[in-house]
């Protein structure tokens, strides 16, 4: 129960099920983190009322500035978003934290434990993301990729229910396990073969600036943020950043930090498939005595140097990003960072590439 005379904390959110249900999971976090009752606030965003594709509606800033209206009205004292729907620009007056982040890989959704590799030849799989959807043709151009909306139960039900028009769909895994469906996943496919989305499996957690007066409220929030999640969110959207790449840039990245290290993979491809450049870089987090801006500004870094890897091996001619940074092509030095990138795509990832796209099984043909 709060205090006496303490108003509930409202917390913000879309109106869908699975941002309800990962809002929820935040709500009683802080619930037990400040000692206050918490109130659900739904707010209606354009995402969630326009049709079409992501691009077409705008990006996935349709998601977010409904919500972050609230905040900034007074409607809400907190928002709850999926970190990948934020823009990477900072919101002037609004401080995000980063809560431990669910697991970042894509899924298969398909019938009989079909794979990526076991689908049959000319199969139908829905996705919405040009990112999915690029990759997947790389290592599968046989498929027929279908560009789909709808929400987590529609999705599911185009590849598995009964009036079924679609052999597959590939959504992510975090979404699936808040909302409790991983039975319906027949692969987790390897960051190898799709690279998520930069942030894809965190949550952004926000609240006004100014908020951070209060002292429970800013302890609760530091207490919430998760640092390993916070760091390899910073690597991956300083290089979404960089890259100026928006949500129509079939573009993937994946950091992990283990033992003191930030280390980072990019992916930018195609829309068709045809082409794509992979670059990785690492690098120490300084721990200890060292402050937190420290740490964040070692991962931005990070992020920075592999997408100017990516400038400088012409990623902007493969996808729609506007070439910067010293490491583009049309820079003025034209000569890449020192980084410690490599200049060709780690061999683990090509073999997997190579064996789904010409020795993988493929099933018979239909």
């Amino acid at each position: 129960m709060s205090p006496a005379g303490t108003p509930p904390l409202r917390v913000g959110t879309r109106g869908s099920a699975l941002a309800t249900t990962q809002t929820g999971h935040v709500a009683r976090r802080l619930e037990e983190l400040t000692g206050r009752d918490v109130e659900i606030v739904r707010i209606r965003t354009d995402g969630d009322v326009l049709t079409g594709s992501l691009a077409q509606m705008g990006g996935t800033g349709v998601f977010v500035t409904a919500l972050r209206e609230a905040l900034l009205d007074d409607r809400c004292d907190v928002a709850v978003h999926s970190l990948k729907d934020l823009p990477t620009q900072h919101a002037p007056g609004l401080t995000a934290v980063t809560p431990e982040r669910e697991n970042p890989r894509d899924v298969l959704c398909a019938r009989g434990g079909l794979t990526v590799a076991t689908l049959p030849r000319g199969a139908r799989v829905g996705t919405g993301s040009p990112r999915r959807a690029a990759q997947l043709r790389s290592v599968r151009p046989d498929l027929d990729v279908v560009d789909i909306r709808g929400n987590v139960d529609t999705r599911l039900a185009r590849a598995l229910g009964p009036d079924a028009d679609l052999d597959a769909v590939v959504l992510a895994y975090a979404g699936l396990a808040r909302l409790g469906r991983l039975d319906a996943v027949s692969e987790v496919i390897d960051t190898a073969i799709m690279a998520p989305a930069a942030g894809q499996g965190a949550l952004a957690v926000e609240v006004r600036t100014s908020s951070l007066d209060d002292p429970v409220l800013a302890r609760a929030l530091h207490d919430l943020d998760h640092e390993p999640t916070r760091l390899a969110v910073l690597a991956e959207r300083s290089l979404l950043a960089r890259l100026e790449a928006g949500c129509a840039a079939p573009v993937g990245a994946h950091a992990l930090v283990e033992d003191g290290e930030v280390a980072l993979t990019a992916v930018v491809a195609r829309v068709d498939g045809v082409e794509q450049l992979t670059h990785s870089g690492r690098t120490t987090v300084p721990v200890g005595a060292s402050s937190q801006d420290v740490r964040d500004d070692a991962a931005r870094a990070l992020g920075v140097r592999v997408a100017d890897a990516l400038l400088a091996d012409g990623a902007a001619r493969l996808a729609p990003l506007r070439e910067t940074g010293a490491g583009s092509a049309g820079s003025a030095t034209g000569t890449a960072p020192a980084t410690d990138a490599a200049p060709s795509p780690d061999h683990a990832v090509e073999t997997a590439r190579e064996q789904l796209r010409d020795g993988g099984y493929r099933g018979e043909a239909e």
